[in-house]
């Protein structure tokens, strides 16, 4: 039999009382209580509100960071791993409450809780990507001069996508949104 920690216990309890009332409606209390656990308990694992839903958003973050290292372990070419990729990386975020919550925020207000995950995780996906493009370099796929920089430029396009599929919560098909920005990567603008 698996028994569950305490600290993990207060961590799920808080992840679902965040995706259902969000950050700034939630107290330590409303956490202790849902997880039937005294405040002293919940002080012992973390500091503040703050601590604990950076450790959720963390939690979370290593989800999608699971999630996208399967796409790039698969045995798909390099163009299939590139589009698994972007697509799973949008549909994981979409699931991911917290995180999508705090993206949002982000955008909305000055969010400073998340500020360093964010920055942490851009530098993994950049590392994933061009992992992503030098496979397809090797592999006489892609011709690119700078795979960095254009694994920059790949995430920062992903992240344009973030803003109307998360934050402006438009309703669309980013499947089919997300063809297109491969359908430019792969064959550009340019008239043949």
């Amino acid at each position: 039999m698996v028994t569950t920690s305490s600290k993990e216990i207060i961590l799920e309890t808080a992840r679902n009382i965040f995706r259902r009332f969000g950050f700034a409606k939630t107290s330590i209390g409303d956490i202790a209580i849902a997880a039937r656990k005294g405040r002293r308990t919940i002080y012992t694992y973390f500091e503040n509100k703050e601590d604990i839903y950076k450790a959720v958003i963390e939690k979370e973050v290593n989800v999608l960071k699971i999630s996208l290292v399967d796409v790039i372990l698969s045995e798909s070419s390099t163009k299939e791993k590139l589009k698994d990729y972007f697509i799973t990386r949008m549909m994981t975020i979409n699931v991911l409450a917290n995180y999508y919550e705090a993206l949002r925020n982000d955008y909305l207000q000055d969010f400073k809780i998340i500020e360093k995950i964010r920055e942490d995780f851009d530098n993994q996906e950049i590392s994933m990507i061009s992992e992503i493009l030098t496979e397809g370099v090797e592999n006489n796929e892609f011709k690119i001069e700078n795979i960095n920089l254009t694994a920059k430029a790949i995430v920062i396009a992903l992240k344009g996508f973030e803003i109307p599929f998360f934050i402006e919560k438009v309703d669309t098909d980013f499947e089919s949104q997300l063809g297109s920005l491969i359908d430019i990567l792969f064959n550009g603008i340019l008239k043949r």
